[in-house]
């Protein structure tokens, strides 16, 4: 404990205002811990524990408000004293709980079972909604999926049963209360709910909806490429019960099979040569060469359109 107080209350991260006690104060809270501690005989094992309340560097949150939050947070564990400090040293404003680990009224050691502690990140997902700010996802495997979870895959499909390009898709989830984060320099596509959740592509447990398979999609052209169907009655196999994220990659192998072999019922008269580094792009995507044949008979992009003249 000497080094904790020192760490959450050094000025570099934060200032005096954004440092508060509960049931005691910052300045004298090693003395007062260890006084606790003494009182009940419990000067062994486990000393405190250190919570870390973060928000969203997209959330319009100044340190003032995050303290606040902070507080109120506090008082979901009643008789400890806690030392609440915010910091505004990094890209996202976040609170530093320490919290002594016996109860100042009866003595007892803090414990928490798995549910437990995600009751208490729900209760933080409550004060940051009453804020209007973004919540974290919950907690979930294959076997759980929440709710607005589901409703957010249903919507995304839709979308991508009705768009023909990357930013027709985003439009769409904006018109439907969804935020989208699709940047080509991140491995992942995030999602927030109008609720404020928020949720990588990675923890949709659909293939349909990973970034690498979505940016071929509407390579190609979106819901207008002759794989269109193919792409959007895909299922996903099964995970394990306790899978915490996609891991089946079987959607990207059969549009690598596609879009590498000739098409049964291939014209040659359609064929239109990709630039080389377009060609790149989705062969890396794929990780395997694409047959100039397949490409130029699944595209349906306009710009292949329009650059030749099409024989039916």
């Amino acid at each position: 404990m000497n080094n904790i107080f020192a760490y959450v209350m050094r000025g570099e991260a934060t200032e005096a205002k954004l440092i508060s006690g509960v049931a005691c104060s910052p300045d004298t809270a090693l003395e007062e811990f260890q006084f606790v501690k003494r009182q009940f005989g419990k000067e062994d094992g486990r000393m405190y524990y250190h919570i870390v309340q973060a928000f969203s560097p997209d959330d319009p949150i100044t340190p003032e408000m995050a303290h606040e939050i902070g507080l109120k947070f506090a008082a979901y564990f009643p008789d400890y004293q806690i030392v609440v400090a915010t910091h505004y040293n990094t890209d996202h404003v976040h609170n530093h709980l320490i919290m002594n680990s016996v109860n100042m009224r009866n003595g007892k050691k803090f414990h928490q079972t798995r549910d437990e502690m995600l009751e208490v990140k729900a209760f933080s997902n409550k004060l940051c909604a009453e804020y209007g700010l973004t919540v974290t996802e919950e907690k979930c495997s294959y076997d759980y999926i929440p709710a607005w979870k589901k409703r957010l895959v249903q919507t995304a499909l839709c979308a991508m049963e009705e768009t023909y390009t990357k930013d027709a898709f985003i439009e769409y989830m904006r018109m439907h209360g969804y935020r989208v984060r699709w940047d080509d320099d991140h491995k992942y596509i995030t999602f927030t709910t109008p609720e404020g959740y928020r949720a990588r592509d990675n923890k949709l447990f659909d293939e349909r909806l990973l970034k690498e398979n979505m940016e071929l999609y509407y390579a190609m052209g979106g819901t207008d490429t002759r794989f269109a169907e193919v792409y959007q009655t895909y299922e996903t196999p099964p995970h394990k019960p306790t899978a915490t994220m996609t891991t089946s990659v079987g959607l990207i192998a059969l549009l690598g099979q596609m879009l590498s072999s000739t098409p049964p019922d291939y014209d040659p008269q359609m064929i239109v040569e990709m630039n080389p580094w377009e060609r790149q792009q989705l062969e890396k995507l794929l990780g395997r060469k694409i047959s100039p044949k397949a490409a130029a008979h699944y595209s349906e992009r306009q710009d292949y359109n329009q650059s030749m003249d099409w024989v039916w």
